[in-house]
C-alpha cells in the first residue's frame, strides 16, 4: 500500500526527536502491506492507532494508508 501524510502529520513528524522520526518511518514501512494487523481501531471512529513507545500514529486505511497525526500519547487523543 502507498503511504500518504497529511500536512498536520508531516508537521508532527518534523517536530519529533530524530530517533522517534526514524522509528515512525521504519514502522510505517514495515506495516504498509497489512496495516490493520499491527494497529488497533479507535472506538467510535474509522481511524486506527499504532503504538511506538510513548508515541502514537493515527491512520486511516482505504486503498492507501493515510497518516493523520503523530504525537505523544498524552496529547494525541484530543484530536480525535
Amino acid at each position: 500500500m502507498e503511504i500518504e501524510f497529511t500536512k498536520s502529520a508531516l508537521h508532527d513528524l518534523k517536530s519529533l526527536p530524530k530517533n522517534i522520526q526514524k522509528r515512525v518511518i521504519s514502522v510505517l514501512f514495515r506495516i504498509r502491506n497489512n496495516p490493520r494487523k499491527y494497529s488497533k481501531k479507535l472506538v467510535g471512529t474509522e481511524f486506527y492507532r499504532i503504538r511506538i513507545g510513548d508515541y502514537r500514529i493515527i491512520i486511516q486505511t482505504d486503498d492507501k494508508i493515510y497518516v493523520l497525526r503523530i504525537a505523544h500519547r498524552k496529547n494525541i487523543y484530543k484530536f480525535f
